[in-house]
């Protein structure tokens, strides 16, 4: 059920992107770490941009993990081994699920280190909450990509991938925008599972956005559950 040699391949192919999007979120928490204060930086900051690094992030690799394999045909390779298809949509959801751990635990170290360490002094409840804001940041991404892989994993070309997975995210991070321009639009606050992520309610230690994380963390499962069963059964072009 794990192929440790397609991981390591997995690694090698996607780590550049992951590399650089880790470190231009590690600098902007650390710059806000040190500079701005926790209320002010859930405003400025976790209610939009770290969304949008990680729907970055989930479409491209969704895309590259299986549809791109199948596109190319360089999953023909992969499967004449003795490699199973069950290995391989394991060890790739294992990779996307990990390095979005990875990059969310590091972005939360970082910004507690430089909160630590700021003129005003980041207190341990404040530490906390950063701890929350990533927490809730990596059940979005991982619900984000639970969709991108499940699209990767029913299609064999990236286009139909990319336009179903990524048009959904795209769609998810725009809504609550157009829901800013007035009273006739904030209904769609309610379509999109981004509102689920709910950064003002962590901030104010309110209840309820454990429950809103679950649900995030459900939509991850049934995606990532559904992906997986589509590529075991359908046909492939090999």
């Amino acid at each position: 059920m794990f192929s440790a040699a397609l991981m390591k391949q997995t690694i090698r192919e996607n780590s550049v992107l992951w590399l650089i999007l880790a470190a231009v979120q590690c600098l902007m928490v650390s710059t806000i770490g040190l500079t701005t204060p926790l209320a002010a930086a859930g405003i400025a900051y976790y209610n939009m941009l770290p969304g949008i690094f990680v729907g970055i992030y989930a479409i491209t690799i969704g895309n590259r993990l299986i549809c791109a394999k199948v596109d190319r045909g360089t999953l023909a390779y992969v499967l004449s081994t003795p490699v199973s298809r069950r290995a391989v949509v394991a060890t790739q959801a294992l990779f996307f699920a990990g390095s979005l751990a990875l990059m969310c635990t590091l972005a939360a170290t970082v910004h507690c280190v430089a909160a630590s360490f700021s003129s005003y002094g980041a207190s341990s409840a404040e530490v906390q909450t950063i701890i929350k804001l990533n927490l809730g940041l990596l059940a979005l991404a991982l619900a984000f990509s639970g969709i991108c892989f499940a699209a990767s994993c029913v299609f064999n070309l990236s286009k139909h991938a990319i336009g179903l997975g990524g048009g959904v995210i795209c769609a998810f991070l725009l809504a609550p925008l157009i829901a800013m321009f007035g009273q006739n639009f904030t209904f769609l606050r309610y379509l999109t599972i981004v509102t689920l992520y709910d950064v003002p309610g962590i901030m104010a230690s309110a209840t309820g956005w454990a429950w809103r994380l679950a649900g995030l963390a459900g939509v991850a499962l049934a995606t990532y559950a559904a992906g997986a069963l589509a590529f075991t059964r359908k046909d492939l072009p090999l």
